[in-house]
């Protein structure tokens, strides 16, 4: 490749050497990539034509982080980036004030610079951790003696330090930036002050003086098309960018070198059939405005799980069409195209060809003998394996017995029908003869689906939601403990629904009425005027005498983008007090206001060592996917059952909710005791499993709520920390209470 270096004669420190992006073997140069660093290096002498700034727009998944950092390494520039958010301001973009403490102690006092630079306490223990070499419990003490030392010195002055951002720092310095996302930004105001910066000659005011722009900064905005919270990107901004691509997937030739280079799976025929899928999704998505993406991501994930053996027509649904859509009309759309287009059966038939070789030219294979009925029930064999063209293929027989296995000790009578394969669309069956219309829906709210219907569903997804749980705890303490995942059987007629709905069916109205109301105004886009402050001043209003004379406009505001996932302890202990009566109230609370103000919502019910094989029992009660229809009659199912091991079912709530596009993602615990099951889950060690699980998932986006209803509130305010910590003291208040707290997230 040509040498595009910008930088052969400067001389970088080592940590600017070490930010310098190596190129890993997995990445393929683009045309984007070497139209760029060509443009770039041929103009960078010409004052007056020189590239410096530029924009990158394009779907998630579509290379532009990747060629960002790609640059860095062509043009030999150290590489840095900032993640734009909705409510950045221009401290965020120039940096801010901050209080430095002197101390007598030069170690103390470069120690303690860098701890001004963390977000997180956690963050700071680690950077103890790291700075002494010392294990976290060592870096604790440390950090403890370093405040009381600070205390102790009364001499000790505060004064204030200018901490410059990291995009003052870049074009200061001359780096490579990367501004990711400045589209999410409520305010655009805050990007246009980097306007005059932009200029080949910029400037930048600060508080210590004025900033030059380095003539080797290079400054790359990317940026996703048309997506929920995005706005368009300012004019002026926009304008300023001397170089622009439309990033979208790459040749399916790129894709298949990038996902050999990555996965070290050379299959490059199978891969191709695999790209064609995924760019075949993509299309179908745009075609049809589902928000989703299936880009490369989705399909580097997707080919990794032929890593573990994985059946990648099952795989496809949580590694592509999920992150597409859970909806399941929109799932039927990109299903269907699949099925039409074909694409499925020669992937099947690509597969077929590995394990076997091409049978084109070979003799019939010889069929197996048919055994008798006698025999049929002694293997536990109650219905012949047909072919499929569904996206899941018949199940080994290994996966079989472990199905066996998922079914519960409190199973009734009625055998259940296997179900083998995952459908591509969902058929609703006929109403059953002879039942009424009292049964066909419950009390006065009619149902879309029959519960004929539903049962059939939950059949379908059991073995699917056992699969995915499975995956996620693997590596864990839990692989091991035998976890099985039910859809809860229920009554079509159950007066305690009735019950609970008239008595939270007020404190739903009424709050959710608020919430609509206060979203609908956020969305407004009218002046307010005759205001003492505002963004515009007007001058008709100076003959009043009164002072008000600025206009205010009611700030944007996107739809809300939360998903909440609310995870019940159903261990035996929640008999007491009518905790559980609390619980099934709250849980039918935050099912009706999710669904007036339409939030992704996931209800996970748990209890422990039902059996010697059941270590845990997960109860679905709502997936993310689902709809609401007959939820009111399995939650009222929940009842205290046996001990609790709440760490793997936390990690199996939130595995789920990382896969959701919404901007918060909150689980919501509601506990009444401290984690307790068999042989040794409890104290110390469930401590650290449950906290382990916290800080892994936070660094993903997930917020955590630990609402305490027993009388161990103490022990799982330690367990959770305070900031995740609610203390529910009156439980007839309790549906309230939750809602209003998950109100804050909108």
């Amino acid at each position: 490749m040509e040498n595009f270096s910008l930088t052969d004669q400067r001389t970088f420190t080592p940590i600017e050497k070490q930010m310098i992006w190596k190129k890993p073997t997995s990445h393929q140069t683009s045309a984007e990539e070497l139209r760029i660093a060509t443009e770039i290096k041929a103009n960078w002498l010409d004052p007056e034509m020189k590239i410096s700034n530029v924009l990158l727009e394009g779907d998630a998944g579509s290379g532009k982080t990747q060629l960002a950092k790609a640059l860095s390494f062509d043009l030999q520039l150290p590489y840095t980036k900032v993640t734009c958010f909705a409510d950045m301001d221009k401290s965020d973009v120039f940096g801010a004030l901050l209080p430095v403490i002197d101390s007598d102690q030069e170690e103390d006092q470069e120690l303690l610079t860098a701890i001004y630079q963390t977000d997180t306490l956690a963050a700071v223990l680690t950077l103890i951790e790291q700075y002494y070499s010392v294990d976290q419990q060592t870096a604790k003490q440390k950090l403890a003696d370093l405040v009381q030392r600070i205390e102790n010195n009364q001499e000790s002055t505060i004064h204030y330090k200018y901490y410059p951002s990291e995009i003052v720092r870049a074009i200061e310095k001359g780096y490579l930036l990367e501004i990711q996302e400045p589209t999410v930004i409520r305010d655009a105001s805050v990007l246009v002050a980097l306007n005059s910066a932009l200029e080949t000659n910029g400037l930048l005011n600060l508080p210590t003086g004025v900033i030059k722009r380095h003539p080797d900064c290079i400054i790359i905005i990317t940026t996703n098309r048309n997506y929920q919270g995005n706005r368009p990107l300012n004019e002026s901004l926009r304008d300023r960018m001397q170089h622009a691509e439309k990033m979208d997937l790459p040749e399916l030739s790129v894709m298949v070198e990038r996902a050999i280079s990555k996965t070290q799976i050379n299959e490059p025929t199978l891969l191709l059939k695999m790209a064609e899928v995924i760019r075949l999704l993509d299309e179908t998505a745009k075609a049809n405005a589902i928000k989703g993406v299936a880009g490369m991501r989705s399909y580097f994930y997707w080919v990794n799980t032929m890593k573990q053996n994985q059946d990648i027509f099952v795989s496809l649904y949580p590694k592509v069409l999920y992150k597409l859509t859970t909806d399941p009309d929109e799932l039927h759309i990109l299903t269907t195209a699949l099925t039409d287009s074909g694409l499925l059966d020669e992937l099947r038939d690509l597969l077929r060809q590995k394990k076997w070789g091409d049978l084109s030219d070979e003799s019939p294979r010889i069929k197996g003998r048919t055994i008798g009925a006698e025999e049929a029930i002694e293997r536990q064999i109650d219905q012949l394996a047909e072919e499929t063209t569904s996206l899941a293929e018949q199940p080994s027989e290994k996966e079989e017995v472990l199905q066996e296995e998922e079914q519960t000790k409190e199973a009734t009578a009625k055998e259940e029908t296997p179900t083998d394969t995952l459908p591509l669309s969902e058929e609703r069956s006929q109403e059953v003869e002879g039942r009424s219309q009292q049964q066909q829906q419950s009390d006065d709210e009619s149902q879309e689906m029959s519960a004929s219907d539903m049962e059939t569903l939950d059949k379908q997804l059991k073995r699917e939601l056992n699969k995915e749980a499975r995956q996620l705890m693997k590596g864990t303490i839990h692989e091991k403990e035998g976890m099985i995942v039910h859809r809860p059987k229920f009554a079509v007629i159950n007066p305690e629904v009735a019950t609970i709905r008239q008595e939270i069916d007020p404190i739903v109205d009424s709050l959710s009425r608020q919430i609509l109301d206060l979203l609908e105004n956020e969305q407004s886009e009218t002046y307010q005027k005759g205001k003492y402050e505002g963004q515009r001043f007007n001058a008709s209003r100076v003959a009043y005498g009164d002072l008000r004379q600025f206009d205010k406009k009611n700030p944007p505001h996107e739809q809300p983008s939360l998903a909440v996932a609310l995870r019940i302890d159903e261990s035996g202990s929640m008999v007491r007090e009518d905790r559980m009566t609390a619980a099934k109230k709250a849980a039918f609370a935050i099912a009706a206001f999710a669904k007036k103000v339409r939030i992704p919502l996931l209800i996970y019910g748990d209890t422990a060592d039902v059996s010697t094989r059941e270590k845990t029992s997960v109860f679905s009660y709502k997936e993310f996917s689902d709809s609401f229809e007959w939820l009111e009659q399995k939650l009222v199912t929940m009842k205290p059952r046996q001990n609790n091991r709440d760490g793997a079912v936390l990690r199996l709530i939130a595995g789920k909710l990382t896969e959701q596009p919404a901007t918060t993602k909150l689980i919501v615990n509601i506990s009444d005791g401290q984690p307790k099951a068999l042989p040794d889950y409890t104290g110390a060690k469930a401590k650290k499993d449950i906290q382990e699980v916290l800080t892994e998932y936070e660094r993903q986006g997930i917020v955590f709520i630990s609402a305490a209803i027993g009388q161990d509130k103490e022990e799982i305010k330690e367990i959770y920390g305070a900031s995740r910590f609610v203390d529910i003291t009156d439980l007839s208040t309790f549906p309230k209470q939750l809602i209003q707290l998950i109100s804050r997230y909108l």
